[in-house]
């Protein structure tokens, strides 16, 4: 019999890891995820992602809703390795210790930068040209343990969280493969991490509102990282809350009136909003309460707006 692994996770990004590790032959116990929990106006019950993934593979699935929950199944199990992949829960000294190999975590960015919740919305909302994925043996620290492996890819120039998230999966599956192997055979290495650190915490709705007084790139890499909930957004003077569900930029030098106004738009397309320099086409929105719209639909044929008119302002 080889060695047990139980794997930690909870979302769907988590899902190509867990399948992948189930597939190349290791023995994995358990699956261990976050409780359900209510979702939807209705409050419906929604089980994750990674429980269903877990139950098509048919590998028991366990639901802590505690750390002494967690310690007292860990126990029960007696697995020789833990991997975690977004599992949503720090783990502490005690659970760490329980397991005879430690636990190990594919975290999605080139540590020790952005360490924390949002790794791929913090690369994309800074900029950042290059990123990757960093399996390392999980401690104390937040995403502080020493690194087993590390592999990097380049972030495109119009492509958004999901996006990103999707192909670091491809690979970070691959890496956590190569990890596990490691680890079970005795062959791992654990390098200290170096380099400057910098975090990425959880996303909050009063993070994603949009400064138009920001270059026109600055906003674009503000709406391609805050692609799903909770979506970039800004206050409209006359039309309330509104998300943006797509744009795209536009780097001409729109000289006439302040940020945040109307100045042109594309029929059928969606409007320009100016910003500090340049401007970002509005393609696709969402009105707080309504469904989503086409923008040229909602505020030149709804609203009647016309070019100069305030779209946006620094209500929060």
């Amino acid at each position: 019999m080889g060695k047990k692994i139980v794997f930690l996770g909870t979302p769907d990004i988590a899902c190509p890891f867990l399948r992948e590790l189930a597939q190349s032959g290791f023995e994995i116990s358990a699956v261990i995820t976050m409780p359900d929990k209510k979702a939807g106006r209705g409050l419906t019950l929604m089980c994750p992602a990674v429980k269903t993934e877990g139950e098509n593979l048919n590998i028991p699935v366990y639901q802590p809703k505690s750390p002494s929950e967690l310690y007292s199944i860990l126990q029960t199990l007696s697995p020789d390795l833990g991997v975690v992949v977004a599992y949503g829960r720090i783990l502490k000294k005690e659970v760490l210790e329980s397991v005879p190999l430690g636990f190990i975590n594919a975290h999605f960015s080139l540590l020790p930068k952005y360490r924390g919740a949002a790794p791929v919305r913090h690369a994309i909302l800074n900029g950042e040209k290059e990123t990757g994925m960093t399996v390392f043996k999980i401690d104390e620290g937040m995403d502080t343990g020493p690194v087993i492996l590390q592999k990097k890819i380049q972030i495109l120039p119009q492509e958004n969280s999901i996006s990103l998230f999707n192909r670091l999966a491809q690979i970070g599956k691959i890496a956590l493969k190569e990890a596990v192997s490691a680890v079970l055979e005795g062959k791992v290495r654990y390098i200290p991490q170096q380099g400057e650190v910098s975090y990425a915490p959880k996303i909050e709705a009063k993070d994603t509102f949009l400064d138009f007084r920001l270059p026109y790139y600055k906003i674009y890499d503000a709406i391609r990282a805050f692609c799903f909930d909770p979506r970039a957004r800004f206050f409209s003077p006359s039309c309330g809350l509104i998300q943006i569900i797509s744009a795209l930029y536009h780097n001409k030098d729109f000289t006439k009136g302040e940020p945040g106004i109307l100045v042109s738009f594309e029929k059928g397309k969606g409007i320009f909003i100016k910003c500090g320099e340049g401007a970002v086409l509005l393609e696709k929105i969402k009105p707080e309460g309504k469904k989503e719209i086409n923008a040229y639909d909602f505020f030149i044929n709804g609203k009647r707006m016309k070019e100069g008119d305030k779209i946006a302002d620094e209500r929060r």
